[in-house]
């Protein structure tokens, strides 16, 4: 069976036994079961009524139930399988945690290989939107977490990616929002917005001979916007005064 059949048979993979009823677990729900003296530990991910079926994060079986506050630093075992809300053999709730970004890198791979752009580019802007609200409630760590879900599910959306490196200037993270001002170039290339930003975060860092290529660079993509001009002036003269001899 070749891997776009098997990612689309969402119905099929099973963890042994079926019970009756399936038992009905919400998203973030953490549960596990146990068979020959293991814990196996699941995350869900994604529930499809549709299909009756859950989207499943699958970390590593375990000797014994972990902490709760352990179970972040789990090994994955493998990042999606959809599994029959039946498969599972008198599964117990452990704990809910929410959905975090790197949770959803399997799930995300397998909405790239089994469905059409427009359907899986509506929830990345589902998750764009999500931060924005977020930013606008300056919970900068949480909209950085929802960007990262959108980026990685569309690695074309260089707004959520520009967004993201704003939401990191505002906690400070200068090379980090450099960094990824960097990532949106390589989607929107000569973007005045990227370049002057990253412009800024050498401002910010001190380190003004970045900082007046930067602006420079954004000077010339939009000679008539006046904030590189500005900026430029500024760091010239900071650099000028940084060459000239102490009146001291």
């Amino acid at each position: 069976m070749g891997l776009l059949d098997f990612l689309k048979n969402k119905t099929t993979q099973t963890d042994n036994s079926k019970t009756e009823q399936p038992k009905d677990f919400s998203v973030g729900d953490i549960f596990y079961t146990k068979s020959e003296e293991k814990f196996k530990l699941y995350k869900l991910l994604v529930v499809d009524n549709e299909y009756e079926c859950y989207h499943i994060l699958t970390y590593s079986p375990l000797d014994s139930l972990p902490s709760i506050s352990d179970i972040d630093n789990l090994s994955v075992f493998v990042y999606h399988s959809p599994f029959d809300k039946k498969a599972f053999e008198n599964p117990l709730l452990l704990t809910n945690k929410p959905i975090k970004a790197k949770d959803l890198i399997g799930y995300h791979e397998y909405l790239r290989q089994t469905q059409e752009p427009y359907y899986y580019v509506s929830i990345a802007t589902s998750y764009y939107k999500s931060a924005l609200g977020l930013t606008d409630e300056m919970k900068h760590n949480e909209a950085i977490d929802e960007y990262s879900k959108a980026i990685d599910l569309f690695p074309q959306f260089f707004e959520a990616i520009d967004n993201r490196a704003f939401c990191k200037m505002d906690l400070g993270l200068w090379s980090d929002a450099i960094e990824d001002f960097k990532l949106s170039l390589q989607q929107n290339p000569n973007s005045l917005l990227s370049e002057f930003s990253i412009g800024e975060c050498y401002f910010k860092m001190d380190d003004f001979q970045n900082a007046k290529r930067q602006f420079e660079i954004a000077h010339n993509i939009d000679p008539i916007h006046q904030a590189p001009k500005q900026f430029l002036d500024r760091v010239n003269d900071i650099l000028n005064k940084q060459k000239s001899p102490s009146n001291d």
